[in-house]
């Protein structure tokens, strides 16, 4: 096979972006820099709908498609599973996936590239062309973990069929191990994905600095704003976050439109939901971290598990988080972030996935 250093083509290759967070859009962000890096004839075309532009923000393409791609996950306001909203989306999926199929058209493009959008992978085999997929937990996974089921297992057996089309899936380290055993040789696991280091923010404060960080879609926004009573008290401490309203002269309100994890080079202590990319982020940067459970939420009990583990990161349930911060922190703070902080700038994981997932895709074309 001629590597991809030898080759010298036009490529086009389409990005399928699912319609939840911003995490996804980062690491696809940050694999498609190296991917022009190495291969900088390359053209890209993002399709998305709900984050797209957030997309246009840090993903720049050739063209942007605006198309729901059918994934969606529905909370509460605490962040647990909306259970009649859940059950009644996916229940015509199979139809709507199927007429999604009916117009989408891969005729110009050599390769897709998905943090799962299930259809592209089915799109991909149709037009006979290369599908990569890139995830730390699949949906077919989580909603399997689901109790009671909120989707059909006919609906299950599809997503399975579907991502078994891909040419190759890319797990970052965390990833539950039973997804990884299932998929076989088609799973390659990558060191973790996170960008170059490049435009991150500089705060010139001397207080200890405390990021405060919500998922994309604001799903912690209710205990965020409960918190956020209580952290004029810890004066000692410079809090940064996105929250709104009149917040105590500590806390400084980062624009929206920015992305949390620009900052977390520049912070001492992330507390946050326990999102993958946050937590790839605070790893890359050494930053260490106080994790917030979200109510039955499968991906983030993996997370939580996997960090306490490591010894990279801690955790508080919302309730402390909501009532009890200024005690739990100043505890915290004497008695488990020294260690913590110490782990973390002694660990030796790699973060280098997004070039390693890029070499292997153009040397697989």
């Amino acid at each position: 096979m001629t590597s991809f250093e030898e080759r010298n083509i036009d490529l086009r290759t389409k990005v399928y972006l699912s319609d939840e967070g911003f995490g996804h859009i980062v690491r696809q962000s940050a694999i498609t820099e190296e991917l022009q890096r190495l291969q900088p004839d390359l053209k890209l075309h993002v399709q998305t709908h709900k984050h797209l532009e957030m997309a246009r923000k840090i993903l720049p393409a050739e063209k942007y498609l605006d198309v729901y791609n059918n994934i969606s996950w529905h909370k509460t306001k605490m962040g647990a599973p909306d259970h009649e909203a859940i059950e009644s989306h996916y229940k015509d999926y199979i139809q709507r996936s199927e007429k999604y199929l009916e117009i989408e058209s891969l005729d110009a493009y050599d390769f897709v590239l998905t943090d799962f959008v299930y259809e592209a992978f089915l799109a991909a085999k149709d037009r006979g062309i290369p599908a990569f997929g890139i995830a730390h937990f699949t949906w077919d996974w989580f909603f399997s973990k689901l109790y009671p089921p909120l989707i059909e297992t006919s609906l299950l057996k599809y997503f399975l069929n579907a991502s078994k089309q891909a040419s190759k899936l890319y797990f970052p380290p965390f990833s539950p191990n039973e997804i990884i055993r299932y998929y076989g040789s088609k799973a390659v696991e990558v060191p973790l994905i996170v960008r170059r280091k490049e435009g991150q923010k500089k705060i010139s404060d001397s207080r200890f600095k405390v990021l405060i960080i919500d998922s994309g879609s604001a799903v912690l926004k209710e205990s965020m704003m409960k918190a956020s009573k209580q952290l004029g008290v810890i004066d000692d401490v410079l809090f940064l976050s996105m929250l709104e309203g009149d917040l105590p002269e500590n806390v400084v309100q980062i624009p929206k439109g920015e992305l949390l994890a620009d900052y977390i080079p520049e912070v001492d202590l992330v507390i946050g939901r326990a999102g993958f990319n946050t937590i790839s982020e605070c790893i890359a940067y050494r930053t260490p971290m106080l994790l917030l459970g979200e109510g039955f939420n499968p991906e983030m009990n993996e997370n939580i598990i996997h960090i306490k583990k490591s010894g990279l990161g801690s955790f508080m349930s919302l309730e402390q988080f909501e009532s009890d911060l200024p005690k739990f922190l100043s505890s915290f703070l004497k008695a488990e972030y020294p260690s913590l902080n110490k782990n973390m700038q002694e660990h030796e994981m790699a973060t280098n996935g997004a070039e390693v997932i890029a070499i292997d895709i153009l040397n697989s074309l």
